[in-house]
């Protein structure tokens, strides 16, 4: 087999599983043991992590250096980071971390399927010193790490999300139009309409037509955004599929149609550029570019009247127009050729180690040494200051290069944290009390399908190369739908061509992944 006959995993494989034999040759001294120093004294063990950080360049050296130390002290295992760079490059340079043969990993984060055959399955690891990191994750979470056979192979870096995809109002306008926070279809409906008789420039924004179905699809489906079981063959299907879908596709196309819509919402366009024109009236998008990029910018332009509030459910037509979100496999992995997996889950289980009632631990590994980086205002309460304030300072601080604990787990428990700005202004931490608050709050959303099915799409693809067209042939034809650019006249001439695109062997082959988890 050549290597342009192999698929990434294949490859990676391959070349990881050769590369860890050739890094255990280099690093062990012939006749030592791999952690005894040359007077004779263990050495503590060193874990590489391979991390992406909100400061693509890496934060204040000095302050990574102390902190590095101080949880040398706290943990006795030396932690060291590679930091990703965002995009594609990210890909790039964790293939090749994974296949050296002379750069250590311990830790990365991927989709656990592709990377089976050159991890450690967790479970002996966990049993043995992980009983944290066990007990802070539902049933839910560790369902999505374990193939079907019930082998865990990384712990959660995602899982069922209820916080995700809530409707955003600008709040200063619904209170301008005298309306309360609306729970109806209708009752959006109407308050956007008000919002725009205020403001003319007032719109809808989405980020793409994924985020657009996680929020509204479930208003006019009986299953939302989420795969489903066709009664009539009993297989899976797409969501685009289901019975209510063109009525959707109709809606958002009148949308379109009066100008609610912003038209580039489709185009990937810089999302943080137009939260700052302040045109937003409802964002139905992730939740994140609210309580994050927009509380950074309300903070830093003194905004106080200008503010989002969300809507907990939005009930139109067909029922519960959010749909839960599955999450996915993706996970913290151990790769195999890692000297000191014992180490990694005696660091991991450390930071998990407060459970929800103290989340010390987090914090230092995600802002640093306690008293220096951050201080206590109500331990009791978990409300935490940060003196490096906000986003613009990653020359500043430590910029969470130990962290490895992101995601569910320990980043819902830590509730009330707040910035202290230079001008001794506080602004709270809104990222993390909305994660803390809605995380679990599954009753606002539709609940998918196959929520606990950890699919292997790489598997899936190998089988169907034409997967990745097909969908995005769903993609691009359903805008079209949705901007005019071809009449729903033509939805039946549509479902047609999908077949001719291979519907049926998409169906196949996540039904029979599918049947694996639920015989």
């Amino acid at each position: 087999m050549t290597t342009a006959m192999l698929n990434r995993r294949q490859l990676l494989q391959g070349m990881g599983l050769a590369a860890t034999g050739a890094a255990l040759a280099a690093c062990v001294p012939a006749g030592a043991p791999a952690d005894m120093a040359d007077g004779g004294e263990m050495e503590p063990p060193d874990i590489w992590v391979a991390t992406s950080t909100p400061c693509p360049g890496g934060g204040n050296p000095e302050r990574t250096a102390a902190v590095r130390d101080h949880l040398l002290e706290l943990t006795g295992v030396r932690v060291n980071a590679y930091l990703l760079p965002p995009g594609a490059a990210r890909t790039e340079k964790l293939n090749l971390l994974i296949a050296s043969g002379t750069e250590p990993l311990d830790v990365f984060e991927g989709a656990w399927p592709d990377f089976k055959g050159i991890v450690n399955p967790l479970d002996d690891l966990l049993d043995a010193g992980g009983q944290n990191i066990l007990a802070g994750h539902s049933d839910l979470d560790w369902k999505m790490m374990k193939d079907f056979e019930g082998t865990t192979w990384g712990y959660p870096r995602l899982g069922l999300m209820g916080h995700t995809h809530f409707p955003f109002f600008r709040s200063d306008w619904l209170a301008e139009a005298g309306l309360d926070v609306p729970d109806t279809w209708d009752g959006m409906e109407e308050a956007y309409l008000a919002m725009r008789g205020n403001h003319p420039e007032a719109v809808i924004t989405t980020m793409g037509r994924r985020h657009l179905m996680y929020n509204t699809l479930g208003a006019y489906t009986d299953h939302g955004y989420s795969r489903w079981i066709d009664p009539a063959d009993n297989m899976l299907k797409p969501p685009e599929l289901q019975e209510g879908y063109p009525d959707w596709l109709a809606k958002m196309n009148q949308w379109w149609a009066d100008g609610w819509l912003q038209q580039e919402s489709f185009a990937n366009p810089d999302y943080r550029s137009m939260l700052k024109t302040l045109t937003i009236g409802l964002w139905l998008g992730w939740y994140s570019r609210i309580t994050g990029w927009w509380s950074d910018i309300r903070r830093d332009a003194g905004y106080v009247d200008e503010d989002y509030i969300l809507s907990l459910k939005i009930v139109g037509p067909s029922g519960i127009a959010k749909t839960n979100n599955a999450g996915s496999n993706t996970a913290y992995m151990i790769a195999r050729k890692s000297e000191h997996p014992d180490a990694v889950i005696k660091y991991v289980n450390w930071i998990y180690s407060g459970g929800p009632d103290d989340v010390t631990n987090y914090l230092i590994a995600s802002w640093g040494i306690q008293g220096e980086d951050w201080e206590w205002v109500d331990k009791e309460a978990k409300i935490a200051r940060q003196f490096s304030a906000g986003s613009p300072v990653c020359e500043e601080k430590y910029s969470r290069d130990y962290q490895i604990t992101l995601g569910l787990g320990p980043e819902t428990w830590a509730t009330a944290v707040k910035i202290e700005q230079p001008d001794g202004s506080i602004f709270w931490n809104r990222h993390w009390q909305h994660i803390n608050t809605y995380w679990n709050q599954y009753d606002g959303g539709r609940m998918p399908v196959d929520f606990d099915v950890p699919y292997d799409r790489t598997a899936i693809r190998d089988a169907f190369p034409g997967e990745v067209d097909l969908e995005r042939f769903i993609d691009e034809e359903s805008i079209k739908f949705i901007s005019g650019d071809r009449p729903l006249s033509e939805w039946s001439s549509f479902v047609d061509d999908l077949s001719g695109a291979g519907l049926d062997r998409w169906s196949e082959l996540y039904t029979e992944q599918f049947r694996l988890y639920h015989p």
